[in-house]
């Protein structure tokens, strides 16, 4: 737009004072070159360096072009060729146009021009994304995207990470990109928790979740009138994990996939008033059982039962004997294995072991535990050493500490594993690192399928449930979940075993609090106060002194 016409657009206005229309227009050139430059300069100008530009993190690769690629139904083995773009500039995150996700999840599409905002309906779950922007708006809340949905050439592309992550998960959908062989997976053929019957038993109510293979588990009461079982490395069908017919104590029930693990969720009849999970079948079938109150005593707003439960088929089960009295702290690497490194140069072994010396200080002085350092100094340990002195001191529990790092400095919190093959991609990730120290990691899968039917396998999930909960709450950190891993320190170790990543050293405000003495402590005192709580649950589900042999 010239001066000229912008001045002829604005003399003629009613109601200026004169000369006004001078100035504006004066003011609306200047705007406009200002406008037209920005948009011109070409991302060269700023050298590459994406915080000097602001629009970075949008900038659309107008040169990418279509790639094929592959998706596949392993329900039914169907495959069908569709487009993406590598549409963001300098990111390998592939993009699909909003209509082509349509076609292959069968999605409804709502668009709003005005507000360049799409909501994606697929059943009865819906999903609002605006162009440029990385928020998505969920029916169980919102979400921030690593990189933005993109406005470009009429439609809006997403970011095959909002299928796999936010989308997937939410509509009960198996979801797994293959970015080498750009292939696309929905579905999985390969379900391990395959399905769910509901058995009457007089005033008593079983329900049989069917598995492929002995699955660790953990059952809990989150809520009144539902029982969930947490059930790791699942993959659950959950067409035929489902029940939604009333039948004995059972109200329904329902299962969802997430990426670690999978949930079944029983709703009962508010008469509940205990229950019991056992497994049968060689560990091939979860079984709870639920018991009806007793008519001369209130129910329970909440049914109460004991945590979980994995068992060899005519076995007692391990998990409810357990007594704490021993507990080992392994303080990850030494010597000249350092660990991670922070930007400050604060050294990972170091802060594993001064957390562990305060972690012995304070359960020795908080109980009667007897607690026991796989290393007491600086020094380099085999991996497979440590869960020989565990072993070899009797321990009852084995703890070993760690810190995380990321090549993104914005990731952080606190994370626990315990062992079992790992399943998303981080998880792979970190068990590599930590790893790392030892032999070369390729043969641990091979041992952790024959570890994973350990009678302790259920008992080292809720020690991870617990210290994760228990600890994120304390110290009121990022809670990024319990995870599972092959890791080889936990390999041998015949305990409940556990490794705990107490933040990432890459973070710089977790490296600074990680490497203080004062936090080392708090630290120490929250993962001491949750072995604790962990040993009271052992104590109250144990059996009572002398009953343990009444079946003989």
């Amino acid at each position: 737009m010239s001066a000229k016409s912008t001045y002829l657009q604005t003399a003629d206005k009613p109601g200026m004072p004169r000369g006004t229309s001078w100035v504006l227009a004066v003011l609306v050139v200047m705007i406009t070159a200002a406008m037209s430059g920005a948009q011109e300069a070409p991302v060269a100008s700023v050298e590459g360096d994406v915080y000097l530009d602001p629009l970075a993190y949008m900038r659309v690769d107008k040169s990418a072009g279509d790639l094929p690629l592959t998706v596949r139904h392993q329900a039914t083995g169907e495959t069908r060729m569709i487009e993406g773009r590598l549409l963001l500039a300098g990111s390998q995150e592939m993009y699909l146009r909003s209509a082509t996700v349509a076609t292959v999840l069968k999605a409804g599409r709502f668009w709003q021009g005005n507000l360049r905002r799409l909501t994606v309906k697929i059943g009865s779950r819906s999903f609002i994304l605006t162009g440029n922007n990385r928020l998505v708006v969920t029916d169980e809340g919102e979400a921030l995207l690593p990189v933005p949905v993109l406005d470009h050439a009429g439609d809006l592309w997403l970011p095959m990470t909002l299928i796999e992550t936010v989308i997937g998960p939410q509509i009960q959908e198996r979801v797994s990109w293959d970015a080498v062989k750009r292939r696309l997976d929905l579905g999985s053929a390969e379900y391990n928790v395959t399905g769910l019957t509901v058995e009457r038993l007089g005033r008593s109510t079983a329900v049989h979740i069917q598995c492929s293979v002995p699955l660790g588990y953990r059952a809990s009461s989150p809520e009144q009138g539902i029982i969930e079982l947490k059930i790791y490395g699942a993959e659950v069908n959950t067409a035929r994990v489902a029940k939604s017919g009333r039948r004995g104590l059972v109200l329904s029930a329902r299962s969802r996939q997430y990426s670690d693990y999978a949930t079944v969720r029983v709703k009962v009849d508010e008469l509940v008033g205990h229950y019991r999970t056992y497994t049968a079948d060689g560990g091939d079938e979860i079984v709870l059982v639920l018991e009806e109150e007793q008519v001369s005593a209130m129910p329970s707003p909440v049914p109460h039962g004991h945590a979980s439960v994995n068992i060899e088929q005519g076995l007692v089960d391990m998990t409810n004997t357990i007594r704490v009295r021993t507990v080992v702290i392994d303080p990850g690497h030494g010597g000249h294995d350092a660990g991670a490194v922070g930007n400050r140069g604060i050294l990972e072994k170091n802060v594993n072991l001064g957390v562990a010396k305060e972690l012995q200080r304070y359960l020795r002085r908080e109980s009667d535990l007897e607690v026991v350092l796989t290393r007491e100094r600086d020094e380099y340990m085999e991996l497979a050493d440590r869960a020989e002195i565990a072993n070899g001191s009797g321990g009852d529990l084995f703890i070993s500490l760690h810190c995380n790092s990321w090549f993104n400095d914005g990731a952080e919190g606190f994370e626990t594993f315990f062992l079992s093959p790992a399943k998303s991609d981080w998880a792979k990730s970190v068990e590599a690192a930590e790893n790392s120290a030892g032999q070369e990691p390729g043969d641990v899968e091979f041992i952790v399928w024959e570890l994973v039917q350990n009678r302790f396998i259920s008992s080292s999930s809720q020690l991870a449930e617990v210290l994760q909960k228990d600890v994120c709450d304390d110290l009121l950190l990022n809670n990024r979940g319990v995870r599972q891993a092959g890791f080889r320190v936990l390999v041998g170790a015949y305990m409940p075993a556990v490794l705990v990543e107490m933040g990432f050293l890459t973070h710089p405000e977790e490296e600074k609090r990680l490497g203080d003495s004062s936090y080392q402590r708090r630290m120490a005192r929250a993962l001491g106060n949750a072995v604790l709580e962990y040993s009271r649950q052992m104590a109250a589900t144990a059996p009572v002194e002398g009953q343990e042999g009444d079946d003989e």
